[in-house]
């Protein structure tokens, strides 16, 4: 019995460990993801210096990774714009799949369901499902397009 107490403390101690851990570990992430949305010049810059560092880039070829992950960039932005129509198409069959196989009743819930929350729909059809990721996608393609960065020493 008395070795019962400093076990127990030190359990408790270990999983309040884990547990500032887990919380710390997943607001972390959630920053970067965020910065990495709202800047994603700065990614670039990063990927530059480290790979600048990592691999003793010269200025010259520093440029040219630089040209390369503007065009990737802009690359992805165009297929993001691209494949979001077909996804509005892919969503719309399925809400009209859904409420076809519903009773009357069930159609008018739906309904509901969908102004409110917009459940079977790219973010929603109030505004995103989840608006901190519609925001973020909003300043993203508000943002003036990404400059090319200079050359790390």
């Amino acid at each position: 019995m008395k070795y019962l107490k400093p076990i127990i403390l030190l359990v408790l101690v270990f999983a309040a460990g884990i547990a500032v851990g887990v919380v710390a570990t997943r607001f972390s992430i959630r920053n970067s993801i965020k910065q990495a949305v709202q800047q994603p010049t700065m990614v670039r810059f990063r990927i530059v210096r480290d790979l600048s560092r990592q691999l003793d880039l010269d200025v010259s070829q520093q440029t040219k990774l630089d040209e390369i992950l503007i065009s990737t960039q802009q690359q992805i932005a165009t297929a993001r714009k691209e494949r979001f129509p077909r996804y509005r198409l892919i969503f719309a069959d399925t809400q009209k799949r859904v409420s076809e196989m519903l009773t009357p009743e069930q159609r008018v819930k739906f309904e509901k369901i969908q102004s409110e929350y917009g459940l079977l729909s790219p973010g929603g059809s109030k505004g995103s499902a989840f608006p901190l990721l519609q925001k973020l996608r909003n300043r993203r393609e508000e943002a003036a397009p990404p400059t090319p960065a200079t050359p790390v020493q």
